[in-house]
């Protein structure tokens, strides 16, 4: 998993770099914002169901991006599993 979370940080350098040469504004903030979007969409992809796994990521994530972003993507994955589950089940 530290492969996974080297190369997300890879691809988001890259992100901000393209932002900026594109003078979109808040080129920063905004890859940042577009990082974490994709990650919660990868954490439901990639664990769901086992929340053991995705704890073990999130335990990651805290440990090299601190515990303000790891808390951030745990709250939003919280509301995206949920959603996810209601679907499954509207579609069963």
């Amino acid at each position: 998993m530290n492969d996974l979370l080297a190369s997300m940080d890879e691809a988001l350098e890259e992100r901000k770099a393209i932002m900026i040469e594109s003078n979109v504004p808040d080129a920063i903030g905004m890859a940042e914002d577009d990082r974490h979007r994709c990650e919660v969409k990868s954490v439901i992809r990639r664990f769901f169901p086992d929340g053991n796994a995705a704890a073990e990521y999130f335990a990651l994530v805290e440990k090299k991006r601190g515990k303000g972003p790891a808390d951030k993507l745990r709250a939003d994955c919280r509301v995206a599993w949920k959603q996810h589950q209601t679907d499954l089940m509207g579609q069963a």
